[in-house]
């Protein structure tokens, strides 16, 4: 459409016409744009006001409305008077003709506020509104004494028409201006990209001298990849363009690739009259990591543009000056929120006990992002100073500044912030719940009570990962350590259940095995080894701890027998006849009994049908 071939304008209204895709017309309608001396489609249009799709109805009224030549306006005055049209059509008409801006609209209007339908006149009235700018009356009878009046038009009205006719041209060539510079642009950037010498820099310096924009920003963001003297003096040349967006990209580019000679041209630069220039260029000074920028970028600290100011302040911290730690503390009392988090943010790069108090002091400041940095950058100081006003700060009303809290408290690693730290597992907000967590993970406790508390807190919560990363950490801190001994059994207990619910039965296999031996009368410690034991398949393993377990507990063996039993008949299964019957043989010669009369009966089955498996005959049979 922009290209205005006519084969596809054509190909578009035989589409509107006859397409079966009622939202297929609908977008080709609204597409169009047509222009005001366009009347190609006005047929199309006229005959889609009685589409039965209400959406159809009303693009086409509103397309109409673009059309404002004198055909188009006399045949939708034809169909506003038409009486058999419907009084849908006829309604959508008066707002198409009031989007004309017609005076020729203005008599078939007047003719139809005697109409039998209300809402036809309501519409007429408000289109007449629309063309005149007259409110005072709704009878038909003002209408036509108005009109009687004005229908002959002054000289200075049909003026005004010649020139809305002329703005209405100009901006139609505007459009078509600025397509043909959009085209000129787009093959330009094309013939660059497909340069067949991709290290040859000169179409790109060339591409500078370019009257468009575009082709000059493109061009310089490819110079942008080379390091070379000759491409860093383009940059430095191009400081002192006439374009803003030009010097901009100039001063960036030199934050990375410029050195210490060009520090002088982005000082300069601190000095242009373009704020988003000076405060590229604070950025830049910090990036280049240079001191010798530190008294001018002091000085931005009192420019006019707060940007500039922020800008400085964070550059600044990067460069780690001490002498900027007071002049960015000055900064904690500025007006502009966004100043003082920029000064917070750049304190934090310092570690300068000096911004200890005044950070503590911004905690309480009334901007959230203000506080959630001033939290940050305390954590990262490591002050334990700073502890109780951030154990105070965690029921700020911010979820973003509790969970920075959090942080800065893991950060600091400070026992008591334990005891805060677990509340916060059941904050409302998700994130802040798990960095509380994370920053209990973090914490080094000294404490083997505490580290208890900790993982009670998991258990709560059912955070069975974080739960069995504070057991482990107990057994190997306090592993050997006598006065913790039982405590210590309590904890493997406690990890081995976690692994055993988790399905890991390898781990929990590990801890249950010295498990059975230290709690020789735990049942269920004893059943859970033989569950983990199966699950991985070690049945020679698991035979001979319900061996030992046998010959420990005569008196009350019996639950280990049908277990034995279990084991040895997966081994007929398997065909291990031999290793059938010299199981069976041992357990006998250790106990007679093998079980009771029933067990006993049945090993004893097992055993015969070894037998019989393993002579020539039953090879054979």
């Amino acid at each position: 459409l922009g290209l205005n071939l006519s084969s596809v304008y054509d190909s578009l209204i035989d589409i509107l016409n006859n397409s079966d895709n009622d939202d297929v017309r609908v977008s080709l309608i609204k597409a169009f744009g047509f222009a005001g001396d366009d009347s190609r489609a006005l047929d199309c249009m006229i005959n889609l006001l009685t589409s039965e799709n209400e959406e159809m109805r009303i693009a086409s009224a509103d397309a109409l409305g673009n059309i404002r030549t004198k055909k188009a306006i006399e045949e939708m005055a034809g169909i506003l008077l038409d009486n058999h049209k419907p009084i849908e059509s006829r309604i959508l008409i008066t707002g198409a003709l009031a989007k004309t801006g017609s005076r020729e609209a203005v008599e078939p209007l007047i003719n139809v506020l005697g109409s039998d339908s209300n809402d036809l006149q309501i519409a007429a009235h408000d289109a007449l509104i629309e063309i005149t700018k007259q409110s005072n009356g709704k009878a038909k009878y003002f209408w036509q004494e108005w009109w009687d009046r004005n229908k002959v038009k002054t000289r200075e009205q049909w003026l005004e028409d010649i020139v809305d006719k002329l703005e209405e041209g100009f901006k139609k060539l505007k459009v078509e201006n600025d397509l043909l510079k959009e085209e000129i642009v787009r093959q330009t950037i094309n013939t660059l990209k497909t340069s067949k010498e991709k290290d040859d820099i000169r179409p790109f310096i060339d591409a500078l001298k370019s009257e468009y924009q575009a082709v000059r920003i493109y061009a310089a963001g490819e110079l942008a990849n080379h390091k070379e003297p000759e491409v860093v003096k383009i940059f430095v040349d191009l400081i002192s363009d006439d374009d803003t967006e030009m010097r901009v990209l100039a001063v960036n580019v030199l934050g990375k690739i410029g050195g210490v000679s060009e520090l002088k041209d982005l000082i300069s630069a601190l000095q242009d009259n373009e704020t988003k220039v000076r405060e590229s260029a604070a950025m830049s000074l910090g990036k280049l990591g240079k001191k010798e920028a530190v008294f001018d970028l002091l000085s931005a600290l009192s420019d006019l543009a707060n940007s500039v100011v922020c800008a400085a302040a964070e550059a600044l911290g990067e460069l780690r000056a001490d002498q900027a730690v007071e002049p960015l503390i000055n900064l904690f009392s500025n007006k502009d929120p966004k100043v003082r988090e920029s000064a917070i943010v750049a304190l934090g790069k310092f570690q300068d006990n000096r911004a200890i108090d005044p950070l503590i002091n911004s905690l309480k400041d009334k901007d959230e992002r203000v506080r959630w940095y001033a939290a940050d950058t305390l954590g990262k100081t490591g002050t334990k100073k700073a502890v109780l006003p951030l154990i105070a700060l965690l029921s700020d009303e911010s979820a973003r500044v509790r969970e920075s809290t959090a942080a800065a408290l893991g950060l600091i690693g400070d026992e008591s912030a334990v005891g805060p730290l677990i509340k916060l597992l059941k904050d409302v907000d998700n994130r802040v719940a798990e960095k509380a967590a994370d920053m209990l993970l973090s914490i080094e406790c000294e404490s083997f009570v505490l580290l208890d508390s900790i993982v009670n807190a998991f258990y709560a919560e059912e955070d069975h990962k974080r739960a069995k990363e504070i057991l482990k950490k107990q057994i190997k801190d306090y592993e050997g350590l006598p006065e913790y001994d039982h405590a210590l059994w309590q904890s493997k207990k406690r990890l081995a259940k976690l692994y055993f619910s988790d399905n890991d039965c390898q781990k929990a296999t590990l801890l249950y095995e010295e498990l059975v031996m230290h709690f020789d009368d735990n049942m269920e410690i004893k059943h859970e080894l033989i569950v983990c034991l199966k699950e991985a398949k070690q049945y020679d393993k698991l035979l001979s701890f319900l061996s030992l377990w046998i010959e420990s507990s005569l008196a009350d063996n019996h639950l280990w027998w049908p277990e034995i039993y279990e084991i040895i008949e997966g081994l007929f299964k398997e065909d291990s006849f031999g290793k059938v019957r010299t199981l069976i043989d041992d357990f006998e010669k250790k106990n007679p009994h093998l079980g009771g009369p029933e067990l006993k009966s049945r090993f004893y089955d097992l055993r015969k049908k070894s037998m019989a498996a393993m002579s020539p005959q039953g090879e054979g049979s």
